[in-house]
Formats: C-alpha cells, structure tokens, sequence
C-alpha cells in the first residue's frame, strides 16, 4: 500500500500546487503590465478565482489526511487529474501573459480612444465655428456647442429635426437642406455661402459651409458632415469694399470728366485768345461747347449793332434741330429781358417767345456781357434735364465768351488806331510797308503787276504859313476823302508824313495806271476848300508812279514812286511822272 499512498500524497499535491499557482501567476502578470480588471469582470473574476483557490485548499488538505484504500481507478483519476493540472499551469504561464498584455492593450486603446473622443469633442464644442451631423433626410443627429449658443437652443432641442423645422426662415431651411442633398446625390464635398438668419436678428447672416458624405461604421447609413463659419464680417467688409470701389470709380470718373472740362475750356481759353475776329470766337466756342455737351445742342445769338434785333451766329450739336429763331427781338428772350439766365425744364420755368414750337426738353438761355451791357445769349438745348454741373459750365464759357468779345472789341479799336493815321483815317506808314512786302509776294505768284504812286501837295508849306496848321488839316483831310473815294475797294491808301500820300494799286496795267493817276491829278486840282464862310486857295499835287518787277525789295519799289514823285517836282510840279530806270 506504500506506493499507492504516496501516489496519492505526490497528485494531491502537484494538484495543490496547480491550483495555488494559476491565481498566482494571473495575479503576478496583473501586477507587472499594470492592468486593471473591467469593473464589470470583477465578480466573474472573484468568483472564479475563489473556486480555483478552494479547490486547491481542497487538494492541499488531502495531502494530510488518512487515506482509505481507493480503487485502481480513482488513483488513476488522481494522476490524470495532477498531471492535467500542472499541464495546464505549466501552460498557462505564456497565455495567460499574453491575454493580460491583451487585456492591457485593449484597456491603453480604450483609454487613448477615450482621450481623442474627449479632443475631438473639446475641438468641436469649443471652435468658434458651427459643426453638425445629419442623416439622409437632414435630421439632425449632432451640432456643437458654438451651434447651440448661436441659435440659442439645448443640446437635445434639435435633434431628430430638419433645417426646415428650426430655422426662424423655412425657405433658408429649404435651401440648406437642397444643398444637402446635393452632397448625398454627388457624393463629393461642397463648399458653399449659405445665408441664415440668427433668431431675433433680421439682418442676414453668411456662412461659409463645407459639407461632406460619409458612412457610419456602426449601420452603414449614409451621413453628412458640415462645419460652418460665420463670414458674415468679411461679407459686410468685402461689400463696404466693393462700394467704395465703385465710388472711387465714380470719383475717378467725375475727376476724369472735370479734367476733360478742364482741357477743353482751357483749349478754348487759349484758342479766344489768338483770335482775330468775332466770328472766329463763335468757331471757337461752338466747338467747345460740341464737345462738352456731346448730346446737346445749342447756339450763339448777338444783338444786332442797331440794337433791333438778335442774329443766331453759331450753332453746333444736331444741326437738323431747331429750337430757336435765327432773328428775333430782344424782348423774345427772358434771359435779355432780365439779365440773368432762363432755365425751362420739365415743363417749368419762363418761355421765350423765339423757341420753336412744339417745345421739347430742357432750354437755358445765358445772357452775354460785353462792356458791362448784354451783347446776347448763350442757348443750351438737351432732350432730358440739364444738370448743375452743365449750368455752371454753360455760365462759365459765357462769361469767357463775353470777355472774349469785349477784348476783340478792345483788340480791334487799338489794331485800327495802331494801323490808321488819326487825322484822315488813311493808313499809317508802318502799315503801308508791311502790307506792300504781302502784296509783293501775292503779285510774283500769281504773275501780276502791283503798282504804287506817290503823291505830295505843292507848296504846302507856304500854304500852312498863310492859313495855318488847323486850316492846312482841313486841306489835307479832304484830300484823304478823295483818295478814298477815287481807289477800287482793295487799294490800299496810307499817309506816309505830313503832306505826302502813297497808294498801293494791285493788278493793274501800266497804260491804265497812267489814266487813273492823271484823272486823279486833275480832281486834286478842282477840288475846293472851305473853312468855315472863308473860301481857300485851291491846291496841286506832284505824282510819282512804279510799277514792281520781280524780285524787286519794299524800300527800292517805294523808292522808284518816291524818284518819279520828286522828278515831278523838279519839273514843274502838278503832274505825273513814271519811273525811268536809266541804267538798263
């Protein structure tokens, strides 16, 4: 019996020892990869390993007991039963370290998942953008916290509804939601401005959406994503910019148009000043006037010298349209009436009686000033409204224009004194020069004859001694009258000095010449003299006369007139004699 009853000590035993060890080395590897057991696991794993530590007290206290005899079959079963048991420690060992290290993993993974849920959430509920989850039918199944403080609602208040549903406006509800479907009918990303409203604001609100699909991994129910950013700031600002673009366009433009004013009212400054007559300064600022107002039309009309009436002088703009008369009286403009402008637009304002009818549009009259009295108006004619920029330019180019005419009217008064001799009105010699070198030039181009006689009183000096220098002008005045009265229209008469007189003949023969000369020698000779009841003397002359040859200078051709004139002279006075060029 000896065998057998160590037999059974030895499997009790080795039995015990299995037992005790499995909770041992669980425990151990526990304790060494610093794993925690689930708090749902606990009971299972007290209870398990309370029935693995009972059943080796169960064995460990078998060892001490008084064995009976036991069948072949029951040691037999014991063996099995001890061999089985340090088997499955011996086994255990590497398992059970690499369930715990499983275990221990999964609880790492657990704790690192929760850790990114708890950022993810911290991320999302503390971005200062809206982020939303939604289901195929735009239910809501998640919006952040930055939505609930926007839209002023609780975390469960919107879920389980549609846009169409919580939004203040249900048409911005349909759209968003039309937007959403496009993300699921697409499937591809969207990026979007939508607008909506923030309850107890009427102001629209912008937000920049993107919108995408995905897949939950739990159903495989198709979702959509979005995260939405208020731009509504940048809207507002990118507006505000936009606006003052365009009023730095219009500015610019403004600018651009006054610079334009600015070039052709100075062009019409600088072309009034080089003008020569009045009809050039109407050119001159119809011209003005056709580019300053491209879609009006209008006219420049004078009051007449005799004061009777006023001559349209210039037009410009639509030449087929005629708002006023081309003569009327003054008493037909109110603008001449009063002295200030007359507007007629939209059917309000004075009628002057010389518009045409049916009268259409806007009229503005603007009286010209010249000499500190009205010299006419300025006549403005639009289809629509003149504006008050177009006013104050229309005042602008008359006033210039009336002291363009004033200033011709001065020019040509000091032109005529500058050019004529103020006792007989004749031409001065520095004019008689100078436009004897023009008529020079004309008559070698065009292959003519220009002729010059030269003319002094006989014995002038004797006849001032006797009668005196005021009774000696009245001679030489009468004179002048008859030399006027004996010259063709473009002759040209001048006094050169004193008693002696020079006129320029162009295009005439020589035989002519002499018969025009002689009959003019013979009227100086029976002209008479009257100062006051006082009958005096009568007078002669001595004529030179020269006919010009090509290439020949001012100072000789006046020259040759002058040798005649004194040859005249010297042989007997009153007559006429030609000039002999003796050296041909």
């Amino acid at each position: 019996m000896e065998p057998i009853y160590w037999n059974c000590i030895i499997a009790h035993g080795i039995t015990a020892f299995s037992y005790f060890g499995i909770p041992i080395v669980i425990g151990v590897f526990f304790v060494k990869t610093k794993t925690t057991i689930p708090s749902k696991f606990w009971l299972a794993f007290l209870l398990s390993g309370g029935f693995v530590l009972f059943c080796g007290f169960h064995h460990f206290l078998a060892v001490f007991e008084t064995h009976s005899a036991m069948s072949l079959l029951h040691l037999v079963v014991l063996d099995i039963m001890a061999f089985i048991s340090l088997s499955a420690l011996l086994c255990l060992m590497p398992t059970a370290y690499q369930l715990v290290e499983a275990i221990a993993k999964y609880q790492e993974d657990s704790r690192e998942l929760q850790r990114s849920q708890q950022m993810q959430r911290l991320f999302l509920d503390q971005g200062p953008f809206v982020a939303y989850i939604k289901d195929e039918q735009s239910r809501a199944l998640y919006y952040n916290q930055e939505l609930q403080s926007r839209f002023s609602v609780d975390s469960q208040e919107w879920l389980g509804k549609t846009d169409s549903e919580f939004l203040p406006d249900p048409e911005e509800g349909r759209r968003v939601m039309e937007n959403d479907q496009v993300v699921l009918r697409t499937l591809q990303p969207l990026k979007l401005i939508e607008e909506v409203k923030l309850p107890g604001n009427n102001q629209p609100c912008y937000w920049l959406s993107f919108k995408f699909p995905f897949s939950d991994g739990t159903t495989g129910d198709r979702r959509i994503g979005g995260i939405s950013i208020d731009i509504t700031e940048s809207i507002e600002a990118q507006r505000s910019l936009t606006d003052l673009n365009r009023q730095l366009e219009e500015k610019t433009l403004k600018l651009e148009a006054k610079r334009r004013e600015l070039i052709y009212l100075s062009d019409m400054a600088d072309m009034l000043y080089c003008c020569e007559s009045k009809d050039e300064i109407y050119q001159a600022v119809a011209l003005t006037c056709s580019k300053l107002f491209p879609n009006m039309s209008g006219c420049i009309c004078i009051i007449a010298n005799s004061k009777n009436y006023v001559q349209m002088n210039s037009i410009w703009g639509d030449k087929s349209i005629r708002t006023s008369k081309e003569i009327f009286s003054l008493s037909e403009c109110w603008a001449l009436r009063r002295g200030k402008f007359n507007l007629l637009s939209s059917g309000t304002g004075l009628v002057c009686n010389h518009l045409i009818q049916p009268i259409s549009g806007a009229h503005l009259c603007f009286p010209l000033f010249g000499q500190g009295e009205v010299v006419g108006i300025l006549h403005i004619y639009a289809l629509e409204e003149i504006s008050p920029e177009d006013q104050q330019i229309t005042e602008i180019i008359a006033r210039t224009l009336g002291f363009a005419l004033n200033n011709i009217s001065i020019k040509q008064r000091l032109t005529y004194d500058n050019l004529r001799d103020r006792m007989t009105q004749l031409f001065n010699q520095s004019y008689m020069e100078t436009i004897t070198e023009q008529r020079l030039a004309e008559a070698e181009r065009l292959g003519q004859p220009l002729s010059v006689i030269f003319l002094d009183i006989d014995n002038f000096k004797s006849y001032n001694s006797r009668y005196g220098h005021l009774t000696a002008n009245i001679v030489i005045q009468e004179l002048a009258k008859l030399l006027l009265k004996s010259i063709r229209s473009f002759d040209i008469a001048c006094r050169w000095g004193g008693e002696e007189f020079v006129i320029i003949m162009p295009n005439m023969t020589l035989e002519n010449l002499r018969k025009r000369v002689e009959q003019l020698r013979i009227d100086v000779e029976r002209m008479q003299f009257k100062d006051g009841d006082q009958i005096l003397e009568s007078i002669t002359a001595s004529f030179g006369i020269a006919v010009s040859e090509p290439g020949i200078t001012v100072k000789d051709f006046l020259n040759r007139a002058n040798q005649a004139m004194l040859e005249a002279k010297r042989t007997g006075k009153n007559r006429v004699m030609e000039y002999v060029n003796r050296y041909d």
